[in-house]
């Protein structure tokens, strides 16, 4: 029964992170008023097709809220993962809590909630990332993608300090960009282990 569970969280994930990553890619295409360089994703809500872009937040918090669960089933006693666990949670609270005010649109009251949720998002969705990528080192039915998930993680990590930088004032929509073209290769690779976990986790429980 473990091994259902594990695949449905890999199969949440990776169809929460896909769903994601095409209605982010087709933003690019049917709001080009909108600067990739210097405007962070969410100003495609108040664009003309702003309600897909609205999707796209509480598909993220579905990502993240079945990537903490997921692995946290597997690797329940490793406090890294533990922690890493905690942060994808209070991650996804801000990412809806962003989604639920897109302050760009409908003022100043929900430009400040959006604010909020989104410093709960992204630095939870970084360190969150990382401790899990460390939790997995330690672990032997995951080391198998261990180094490919620190080194993505290390990406966003770096691309988060990136963004307090002075030197990328003017390139926020870039860097937020870049920092999501770490973290959604390392949801889906998460996921994709999640779902292919019945070998590693029948070998567990035949120890």
């Amino acid at each position: 029964m473990s091994t259902v569970y594990h695949r449905l969280f890999g199969l949440v994930v990776v169809a929460a992170a896909l769903y994601w990553l095409a209605v982010v890619t087709v933003m690019h295409f049917l709001e080009p008023e909108f600067s990739p360089l210097k405007v962070p994703m969410s100003a495609y809500v108040g664009g003309a097709y702003g309600g897909w872009m609205t999707t796209s937040f509480f598909a993220l918090a579905t990502a993240l809220v079945a990537t903490a669960f997921g692995v946290l089933r597997t690797l329940g006693r490793n406090v890294l993962a533990c922690a890493g666990f905690l942060l994808f949670i209070v991650a996804a609270f801000g990412v809806v809590l962003a989604g639920i005010f897109p302050g760009i649109i409908t003022g100043p009251s929900a430009a400040h909630w959006h604010g909020v949720g989104s410093r709960f998002a992204f630095p939870g969705m970084a360190f969150g990332s990382l401790l899990l990528s460390f939790g997995f080192s330690s672990d032997p039915d995951w080391q198998r993608i261990s180094v490919a998930a620190l080194t993505l993680s290390g990406g966003v990590v770096f691309f988060l300090a990136l963004s307090f930088s002075p030197v990328t004032a003017d390139l926020g929509g870039l860097v937020q960009r870049i920092f999501f073209a770490f973290l959604i290769p390392w949801l889906a690779l998460v996921g994709i282990h999640l779902m292919r976990f019945e070998r590693a986790d029948s070998f567990s429980e035949s120890r």
